[in-house]
């Protein structure tokens, strides 16, 4: 199943959809709105009307089970774009129907009756209630950004929570804008366009950045930072090298995840330990711990594996701790992890465990290892020993498991950057979330391009990659560099070179996988031709590789191509193109497949649950839209209608073939009887 999800990451909209967001290809030019921390679409392109925030394709399972129609309870056409009415469960609200009970309908209104919301959820202060004697059908709840407002109660533009008490007819009192807008009075002014957030309008008026920028000492946004400071990407702020006493200058290093100090004041050096921390010291008086040695002249601080420099001032290679006498060469004491000190004086070096051993007594030599390098268990089989990876499924590991231990059984305490830790905290599983191993560069990166295999499992690969130097391509994150020809910059691709095709923000190969899941031919032009099987469809009417060709089956957020939306059926795994159309509308693939347990609805638009025997298709769950061949519908049931020499009574095979024994048994017992009769009797 295809997951979907209302929440968004940047609510800096009033009308205008989230371009990263799960509406910019059904929903209607500038027709989104935000309830909370949920991006909702009020108004469909033709073909699609909203339910649940989420545009439906008309005559869905969705739409039908919502009770959506006409204002005057008359069935939709195919030209409409919002509901006018809803039915029981469901509320009305801003042009689609909600269900009470579940996000984010449950976050504007606690009860509905007949379709019409009678108790708003003022506790969240997404909503407030219209005070009106007679509020205007779907106009009970107003938004508190909706400036329009009903019946005279309105709200205030860009605003997030607000509060409206009494029944007269007025303005609510804002109590919190809308990501991208601040607080003035009663009214939300919107930042600079360099701002995430911001206190105040101007560009030096920011509390937050967008992605990719920092915020500067001055509250202004910038791709760089200024001398003296370093750019955190975990803060998104500019910090001072002076943090690291004495250093004038500095950088952040993600392979050790913290600013290191390349220069430093006062007459002082970097030092470097072990873990990549920093500081400034006067090498005479401040490089005698273990780790380093002075070198010739006390100009620098070296660490004891640091072979960078030249003899005697050169360190050896994996060495933990050291000594050095004067002109002498340095002479290694003990070796970091995975090494063993080999030797004595200044000839001993450090050789390794091997085998992803940390502490071993001879080199190469498992049978001494006692303790493997992190990511790693120790295995005992009688005197063998081996360092297992603690994700190795096959040897008593677990899938996804990045720390672990082999102490009186195995236990995982972390996973791996694109696995979800769940569980226990001391012995916890792994949830495969991202293909990518970096999960697209973590929390600044996306992993929302969804792949369906050859098994009809749902994959995810990048659509967004959050390193700096870094785009999608076939679905992983790689180096710029590395781009094969695409065009592709700040953490997507735009367009594909030949024998690719754009999907999701990244550019695909199709000879390899996953491209050639999705796409069997793109030509010269960067576009897919012919769809790798019936789980996707090419898209209708794409002429340029700036578009995407090629969409799955269950993909219902779609694309957008010269201007139409084209969608795909949740839960659907086998399907047929739409039509293309000209009018800017939306086309919903015609689905002919589903998952598990569901069936298509008779026109394709949708999947339900469908446990009807000799049912073809369910309209809405397990509500039979048409029997199959030999079978008519009656009562709800699928009945025989004897052409195929199938059962009409409605009844089940058991019961069936219990009747058929019970009259084999009477009849043989008259016939035996029968023959006594005539026969014993006769003789009498």
């Amino acid at each position: 199943m295809l997951s979907i999800a209302f929440c968004f990451t940047m609510t800096t909209l009033a009308a205008p959809c989230d371009p990263e967001g799960n509406h910019m290809a059904a929903c209607a030019h500038e027709q989104c709105e935000a309830i909370g921390i949920y991006e909702v679409c009020t108004q469909c392109r033709a073909g699609g009307v909203p339910i649940d925030g989420f545009c439906r394709p008309i005559g869905s399972p969705q739409v039908i089970t919502a009770g959506c129609t006409k204002k005057d309870g008359a069935d939709l056409d195919s030209t409409a774009t919002t509901c006018g009415k809803c039915g029981s469960e469901y509320f009305l609200f801003m042009g689609g129907c909600y269900k009470t009970g579940q996000e984010p309908g449950s976050d504007v209104c606690t009860t509905a009756t007949e379709g019409r919301c009678t108790i708003c959820n003022t506790d969240s202060k997404y909503v407030f209630q219209n005070g009106a004697s007679q509020a205007t059908p779907g106009g009970e709840c107003v938004l508190c950004s909706d400036a329009k407002g009903k019946d005279g109660f309105l709200g205030v533009e860009n605003c997030a929570q607000c509060t409206k008490t009494g029944a007269e007819a007025g303005t609510a009192t804002c109590e919190a804008c809308q990501t991208g807008y601040n607080k003035n009075s009663n009214t939300c002014e919107k930042c600079d366009d360099t701002c995430l957030t911001c206190t105040g309008t101007g560009a030096t008026h920011c509390s937050s950045c967008r992605p990719g920028t920092y915020l500067k000492s001055d509250n202004s946004c910038s791709g760089n930072c200024e001398g003296g400071q370093y750019a955190d990407p975990e803060s998104q702020t500019c910090k001072a090298c002076s943090a690291i006493t004495d250093c004038t200058a500095c950088k952040y290093n993600a392979t050790v995840s913290k600013p290191q100090c390349t220069a430093c004041g006062s007459g002082k050096k970097v030092k470097t330990a072990i873990d990549g921390a920093t500081t400034c010291v006067t090498v005479a008086s401040e490089c005698v711990d273990s780790d380093h040695f002075k070198d010739d002249g006390d100009t620098m601080c070296v660490l004891c594996s640091d072979v960078s420099g030249s003899d005697p001032n050169k360190g050896i290679a994996q060495c933990k701790t050291c000594s050095k006498d004067g002109a002498n060469k340095p002479e290694c004491k003990a070796c970091l992890d995975g090494y063993v000190l080999r030797g004595a004086g200044d000839t001993a070096t450090c050789e390794s465990c091997e085998n992803n051993c940390a502490v071993c007594t001879t080199a190469g030599d498992m049978k001494t290892c006692t303790k493997c390098m992190p990511g790693y268990f120790l295995q005992l089989d009688g005197e063998l020993k081996e360092c297992i990876p603690c994700s190795e499924i096959s040897k008593g590991g677990r899938e996804g498991c990045s720390v672990c231990s082999n102490t009186g059984g195995f236990k995982c305490t972390n996973c791996k950057a694109n696995y979800q830790k769940e569980g226990e905290a001391d012995n916890c599983t792994c949830r495969k979330t991202c293909e990518d191993e970096t999960a697209c560069g973590g929390t600044a990166g996306a992993c929302d391009a969804i792949v369906i295999d050859a098994e009809g499992k749902a994959l995810n690969y990048c659509s967004y990659c959050g390193g700096a130097d870094d785009v999608p391509i076939n679905g992983l994150c790689v180096n710029n560099g590395n781009k094969a020809g695409n065009t592709c910059a700040n953490g997507v691709c735009t367009q594909c070179a030949a024998g690719y095709f754009l999907y999701m923000g990244g550019c695909y190969d199709v000879t390899k996988t996953p491209g050639n899941l999705m796409c069997k031919a793109a030509g010269q032009e960067g576009i897919c031709t012919e769809a790798a099987s019936d789980k996707y469809f090419v898209v209708p009417g794409v002429t340029s590789n700036t578009e995407q060709s090629v969409l799955a089956c269950a993909n219902p957020l779609g694309t957008l191509a010269v201007g139409n939306a084209y969608v795909g059926v949740e839960d659907c795994s086998q399907c047929a193109a739409p039509d293309a159309r000209s009018d800017g509308g939306m086309a919903v693939a015609t689905c002919t497949a589903c998952g598990e347990g569901r069936k298509p609805n008779k026109s394709g638009t949708g999947c339900a649950a469908c446990s009807i025997e000799n049912c073809r298709h369910c309209r809405v769950d397990d509500v039979c839209e048409e029997c199959s061949s030999g079978f008519s519908l009656e009562g709800g049931k699928c009945i025989s209608t004897g052409t195929s020499g199938g059962n009409r009574s409605g009844l089940s095979t058991g019961a069936i073939a219990g009747i058929a024994v019970a009259v084999v048994v009477v009849v043989g017992g008259l016939v035996g009887f029968l023959c006594w009769w005539f026969i014993c009797r006769g003789k009498a």
